[in-house]
């Protein structure tokens, strides 16, 4: 871990700190600032001003995180370093948080009445670590309030650990093990220290061979920087060197997502999310110079926003953004050593078969497909630095109901050379909108069967199944075959419908996410450049006699922009069914 003096006016601390500096402003908006306010403290501002929404969402309280980070440290042309009146806000954010605690300890994030150890946490992680930062100038009748809290939240998490009720989420886990450390150091308690290293070897063991880390079942990039970010910190606190390790495989997986416009992940992630927290790169690009790398490439393509960035940000992402855009400014070193980007050096392909991405690169693009959701895909013209073509799956509709190809856990992959037949089910998008009628049936049970944490917990992973986890599968199957050439990459789809039932639509969309994600469908400019389109013309009729064909190529013509044309002539798909069966 470095101990040199940091430089707070070098380029790379003043790009980050400036990106979060620029949105103090909105962070301090959505704060209650008045004393006599009985909402002082909040950073809900759609409860406490606007009163559209009938209960404050605990988990925006960790904004107050980014902002005693912006009081601690003279980040270049910050006027908030040592300002009282912000000293006296973020005290009033934690006093506005700490009386919203249950007598059991928990924190409620989103629901009354929800108790849930994971928000709990997550809560407490924000208050954690403002109070490392502030903590030594609160009053003391405040300083032995939260004490008391810190230790009955971390309590009452440990008796009510987040388990299966909302599957495993690497990134969840990974700021549970700092905020068990951090009330360790606080309280000189080493029972939560060794509970934050109960949580560590958990996500160890979860990581995949590939070395991703699990996110509900699979590699997700955007929420993988989240993960890299929060682990990255325990390193720093504790020196782990089996941490150091697993997060050196995590970034050598990581590294092959970042893309030649800049942008991180999308529809090929397992929860479509094209975020990017650098936090954690920054912290270790002296240790690992992939790290490095990825760090500086991300600065030098951030202007182009193909990531999330704390300027368009919502509320419910902007806090995190801001405190890892503010660690990474503290952090920044100008690193001895880099290593050139995956898509920079990738000649050939590189697959990674427990998640079942295929990554290919040569002269003239750079692919991402994954092989066990369909065959979806995103291309990238390398040079130009650009999209050059992505699908998101087939979508059908039929029977009055929309399917989609490309759902996760259903599908199953054969390579041959340069070649690779995908074949899934397809499953029905099931959309879930709140309505008046939902909310209140919502509310209803949060003031009644909530109360009970046992049935509070059942509910909890019926509503995350039922918006994430279920798959509901029909009478429709897609193989995809991919054949990657050096200017070239050839599509062969053949639907399937295994049982009569009238197809009104086949459409192949660019974008499309059939999960409930909040943190997916952020804007970015990327989605404006025009796109070759393959036809879908006639796939509806044909389908409706059992089968349909869909052939095309997409081209990379020296001196021209990537085309589709059609395969005229090809031969009849034929899907090595046995190689499927044995994958």
């Amino acid at each position: 871990m470095s101990t040199t003096p940091h430089n707070f006016k070098s380029d790379a601390a003043v790009f980050y700190s400036a990106a979060a500096l620029a949105e103090a402003p909105r962070l301090l908006s959505l704060l209650d600032r008045e004393p006599q306010s009985p909402t002082y403290g909040s950073f809900d501002r759609e409860h406490w001003a606007w009163k559209f929404r009938d209960f404050p969402l605990g988990m925006q309280q960790t904004a107050v995180y980014p902002l005693a980070l912006l009081w601690r440290h003279p980040f270049s042309d910050s006027p908030y370093h040592q300002n009282e009146r912000l000293l006296q806000w973020i005290f009033g954010a934690i006093e506005q948080t700490l009386a919203r605690q249950h007598a059991n300890g928990a924190f409620d994030a989103f629901a009354p009445n929800e108790q849930d150890p994971g928000p709990t946490l997550g809560v407490l992680h924000g208050l954690l670590e403002a109070w490392r930062l502030a903590g030594e100038h609160a009053p003391a009748p405040l300083a032995q309030r939260f004490h008391v809290a810190a230790r009955k939240a971390c309590d009452f998490a440990m008796r009510r650990e987040e388990t299966e009720t909302h599957a495993f989420v690497s990134n969840h886990w990974a700021l549970f093990a700092v905020a068990f450390f951090d009330v360790a150091e606080l309280l000189g308690d080493q029972h939560y220290r060794r509970r934050a290293e109960a949580v560590i070897a958990r996500i160890l063991r979860e990581q995949s061979p590939d070395g991703w880390y699990n996110e509900y079942g699979g590699p997700d990039p955007g929420y993988e920087s989240l993960s890299l970010f929060h682990l990255a910190v325990y390193w720093q606190r504790t020196g782990s060197r089996e941490v150091l390790e697993s997060l050196r495989r995590c970034i050598g997986f990581y590294a092959h997502c970042v893309h030649p416009d800049g942008g991180v992940g999308g529809v090929y992630g397992h929860r479509h999310t094209s975020l990017y927290f650098p936090g954690g790169f920054e912290i270790l690009a002296p240790q690992l110079p992939m790290a490095a790398s990825l760090a500086r490439y991300m600065r030098e393509r951030w202007h182009r926003s193909n990531v999330l960035t704390p300027g368009v940000s919502d509320a419910e992402n902007l806090p995190s953004m801001c405190y890892t855009y503010l660690e990474a400014a503290l952090a920044a070193r100008e690193p001895s050593t880099t290593e050139p980007l995956p898509y920079e050096r990738l000649e050939g392909e590189r697959h990674f078969p427990d998640s079942g991405l295929l990554v290919v690169g040569n002269l003239n693009y750079y692919a991402m497909a994954h092989t066990k959701r369909g065959g979806l895909l995103r291309v990238f013209e390398k040079p130009a630095g650009k999209l050059a073509y992505e699908d998101a799956g087939y979508l059908v509709r039929a029977g009055g109901r929309l399917w989609t190809s490309q759902m996760a856990g259903l599908g199953a992959a054969a390579r041959s050379g340069k070649t690779a037949t995908c074949r899934t089910q397809f499953c029905e998008v099931r959309p879930l909108v709140p309505t008046p009628g939902r909310f209140m049936v919502l509310r209803l049970l949060n003031l009644t069967l909530f109360r009970s944490l046992l049935l509070g917990e059942w509910l909890r992973k019926l509503i995350v199944k039922r918006l994430i986890l279920t798959r509901h599968t029909g009478p429709l199957a897609l193989c995809r075959t991919l054949a990657f050439h050096a200017e070239e990459i050839e599509f062969r789809d053949q639907l399937t419908l295994v049982q009569p039932m009238p197809v009104e639509e086949v459409a192949l969309p660019r974008e499309f996410t059939a999960i409930h994600m909040g943190s997916a469908k952020y804007f970015h400019p990327s989605q404006l450049d025009p796109l070759p389109s393959p036809p879908v013309e006639g796939i509806a009729r044909a389908l409706n006699r059992g089968r349909a064909e869909n052939e095309f190529k997409l081209v990379f013509a020296p001196g021209k922009k990537p085309e589709i044309v059609g395969c005229a002539g090809a031969p009849p798909i034929t899907a090595p069914i046995e190689e499927l069966a044995k994958a």
